[in-house]
Parts: C-alpha cells; sequence; structure tokens
C-alpha cells in the first residue's frame, strides 16, 4: 500500500486517457477503494494480464513552436496512456530500481534515467579524464554517438 500511495504522491496532473480515470480520482479514493485498487495491480503483476486498453494509446499529435504545420516531423507525439497503468508502471520502476541499487547491480558510471543523475555528471568525468591524461603526457580518445531521433530507431 505504501508503494502505491507514493506513487499516487509522486504523479502530476495530466491529460486524461480514454478510460476518463484522472490522478485527482484515484487520489482521493477511499481506503477500501484503494486496497481493491492495489489488489487488482497486483493480480496484474502476478497473473500478466494487462487490460487490452493499456497496450494502446491514442496518439495526439502536439505542434513544436514556431515550425511548419504542414510538415509531419514538425510535430511531438503524445500518448494518452492510462493513469492507472502510469501509477503501476511508476511502482514497478521504483521497485526495479531499489533492487539493482540495493544488488549493486547498476554501475555508478551510469548517469541517464538515474534520479540525481545527469548529462552534467558525466561532462565532469570526461573533462577530468582529459585533464588527467593531459597532465600525464597521455593521449585520450573519446567517441560521441548523435543518436537522431533516437527512439524512432531503437
Amino acid at each position: 500500500m505504501n508503494e502505491l500511495l507514493d506513487s499516487l504522491a509522486k504523479s502530476s496532473d495530466s491529460a486524461v486517457s480514454p478510460d476518463d480515470i484522472h490522478y485527482q480520482m484515484l487520489k482521493h479514493l477511499p481506503p477500501d477503494a484503494l486496497q481493491s485498487l492495489l489488489n487488482t495491480l497486483n493480480n496484474i503483476w502476478l497473473t500478466g494480464n494487462f487490460p487490452p486498453s493499456w497496450r494502446q494509446s491514442p496518439i495526439v499529435p502536439i505542434p513544436k513552436a514556431g515550425k511548419d504545420l504542414s510538415d509531419p516531423s514538425n510535430y511531438r507525439p503524445i500518448a494518452l496512456t492510462s493513469c492507472v497503468c502510469k501509477v503501476m508502471k511508476r511502482m514497478v520502476n521504483n521497485r526495479l530500481v531499489w533492487y539493482l541499487k540495493r544488488n549493486k547491480l547498476i554501475t555508478l558510471m551510469q548517469s541517464g534515467f538515474r534520479k540525481g543523475r545527469s548529462t552534467t555528471d558525466q561532462l565532469v568525468r570526461l573533462e577530468t579524464f582529459v585533464r588527467e591524461a593531459f597532465i600525464q603526457k597521455q593521449h585520450s580518445a573519446v567517441i560521441f554517438f548523435d543518436l537522431e531521433k533516437a527512439y524512432d530507431t531503437t
């Protein structure tokens, strides 16, 4: 129940999906209804039977500011995913991150998608690496990847 309440507390109001259930509804559920929701989420986790509506999301194109609206690439696609699905996703993600940290299964070098870490951490590491090589009169080599539309090609 603590994980469910934490997930709800960390959610912020967003566009509602076709199921018309939004975060404010979930945040104001009485204790019995919260327990029923938790039982449902646990059942989904144990059986792997996800509601069919969670497998599909309407996509709403949001235009990029100052761009030619006749070009489809100048729109940002937003998926209207169920808030209940996002609550469960947050719960699973929190538990997974906890497990990975607790069992030291994630390297300290990992900065992407980690709380309290950013690109700046990697830039500082790179700068340190280059400075140390310079001081020791050694060479340093770096390879940069620029993945245009990375999510489209992954």
